[in-house]
């Protein structure tokens, strides 16, 4: 690459960040993760509990504070507001991006093209591109991933304690971020250096205390914000929090329990678009790939995390999004070869692809599979076409130019999925939008009408209507009790069907949310 070509790639990335990034203020928090997030949030600033999370008044186990500590420090500075809370997540994604330069810098400091492309790959790359503004852990735990790993592979060239101690620092903002899920991501390619060390290969004991002392210095981090909660939030948050959350979820879970190849179903999209570029395998191919230890440290890392997370049963899809800048850095190497496109067709296959996903999207309506779908039923033509537009232009340039562009296929494809966030949500987001029952929840809350949610709540509401105490929730046998305890209440319930006539009623994705009359609990069909 040039220096022009440089510095087009360095700075040239950010806009496809910020386009991403815009389109969080196209669509309402996402049901049901995103609003408990932001609910626990909401909950902790107004206890003023900042070590024990809270959910609509139960101590909240699930998750470590720092995603709420990020949120809460915004509130500080700016107040509280709606903004801020959706900007955590797409700050991380930034951070991502800075992070995987350093990264590929370290890896190959004398091929600077390689740190240029590599967040052009990692923003394109269609996992990445999906969760990047969305306000969850796995962003940023992938930051917390980034950490320790520069630090381990500083520690490998010889970078002393310093390099540990970076090692430690992202391992304990990794358990405060996710727990201690951080040290299967981390730990096995920190264990293989044998495999991906170059010639400074360091000795088997050294390097195992390096590894026990940067592990020691992320438990103490955690603990130092782990053992005051355990002592505050009582002996079962305690238990939750120092074992429970981690052991049951990794061994005797039964939540998103999968088959052990059910990530292997996921794989194409692991890898789309880059894994299905001919040029790619092409120059994979070329590659000594035992002469290049940066080679050997992406495909450990990202190896190690597939299988170890296939062997685990609680599986997600996003649970795997830490592992993707291995590939990102993995892609970026291998485009870097100096491959020669051979024919124009096979540059073509990326453009196509995308021409594929644009027709699809316009014939997803009158497919009688996914009519059935009420978001599907909603979606207009233009999503399609200009998805199909994009795909011409890429195409297009293309076939002109007789290669296929890194940048330019990256750019086509973050500005696809953009489009798509906002049409999608332009369409569909009055499904996903729970505003109308939270302002009602609160006006109840605020005029001293009793109120109750039936069935699983999750706290939906809560951070949405701004509540200043928990909404009340009973399961659906109590229901006609309350209503006769409560004969001027309202019960909230979601349920599978929309009732003819009710106080409130809205679509909540492919169910519906309605807000009764006590002398209508008869009614209620909870799911």
């Amino acid at each position: 690459m040039t220096d022009r070509h440089l510095f087009f790639a360095r700075w040239g990335v950010y806009p496809l960040w910020l386009l991403l990034t815009v389109t969080v203020f196209f669509r309402a928090p996402i049901p049901i993760d995103e609003t408990r997030y932001l609910s626990v949030a909401w909950e902790m600033w107004l206890r003023g509990d900042f070590l024990v999370p809270h959910l609509n008044g139960a101590s909240y186990s699930h998750k470590p504070p720092l995603l709420f500590w990020l949120m809460q420090a915004g509130w500080a500075v700016f107040g509280v507001n709606d903004w801020w809370p959706r900007l955590v997540g797409p700050l991380a994604a930034l951070a991502n991006l800075v992070l995987l330069r350093r990264l590929a810098q370290a890896l190959w400091p004398e091929r600077r093209g390689v740190a240029g492309l590599a967040p052009w790959i990692l923003i394109s790359t269609l996992l990445w591109t999906l969760f990047a503004s969305s306000t969850m852990f796995d962003v940023l735990l992938t930051d917390c991933v980034l950490l320790v790993l520069l630090g381990v592979l500083a520690a490998a060239r010889g970078g002393g304690w310093q390099a540990w101690g970076l090692a430690g620092l992202g391992l304990g903002l990794g358990i405060l971020a996710k727990g201690p899920v951080v040290l299967l991501h981390v730990l096995p390619t920190a264990l293989a250096v044998g495999f991906w060390a170059d010639r400074r290969r360091p000795t088997y004991s050294n390097w195992s205390l390096g590894v026990i002392g940067a592990v020691l210095v992320g438990a103490a981090l955690a603990l130092s914000w782990a053992i005051p909660a355990a002592q505050a939030g009582g002996e079962e948050y305690s238990r939750a929090i120092l074992w429970h959350q981690t052991a049951d979820r990794t061994v005797g879970t039964k939540i998103h329990t999968r088959s052990p190849f059910w990530y292997l179903l996921f794989l194409p999209l692991f890898l789309f678009p880059w894994g299905y570029a001919p040029r790619f395998w092409r120059n994979l191919r070329a590659m000594r790939l035992g002469e290049d230890a940066g080679a050997r440290f992406c495909l450990i890392w990202f190896g190690a995390t597939f299988i170890v997370f296939s062997a685990v049963p609680s599986k997600q899809i996003h649970y795997l999004l830490p592992a993707m800048p291995a590939f990102a850095l993995f892609a970026a190497r291998v485009w870097d070869e100096s491959g020669q496109a051979r024919s124009r067709y096979t540059e073509m296959v990326i453009p196509g692809l995308l021409l594929a996903v644009g027709a699809f999207l316009l014939a997803m309506p009158t497919i009688p599979g996914l009519a059935k779908w009420s978001w599907v039923r909603a979606l207009q033509a233009d999503w399609g076409a200009s998805v199909l537009l994009i795909a011409a232009g890429l195409g297009l340039w293309t076939w002109h130019r007789q290669r296929l562009s890194p940048f330019a296929a990256s750019a086509a494809l973050v500005l696809s999925v953009a489009i798509g966030f906002v049409c999608f949500f332009r369409d569909n987001g009055a499904a996903y939008d729970l505003s109308p029952t939270a302002r009602q929840v609160k006006n109840f809350a605020d005029t001293g009408g009793p109120c109750v949610y039936v069935g699983n709540y999750q706290g939906q509401l809560n951070f949405l209507g701004k509540l200043s105490r928990p909404l009340p929730v009973i399961p659906a046998e109590r229901a006609k009790a309350w209503a006769a305890e409560h004969p001027d209440g309202y019960l909230v319930s979601l349920e599978n069907q929309p009732p003819g006539s009710e106080f409130l009623v809205q679509r909540h994705r492919e169910y519906w949310l309605v807000v009764r009359r006590a002398d209508r609990v008869g009614e209620i069909k909870a799911l």
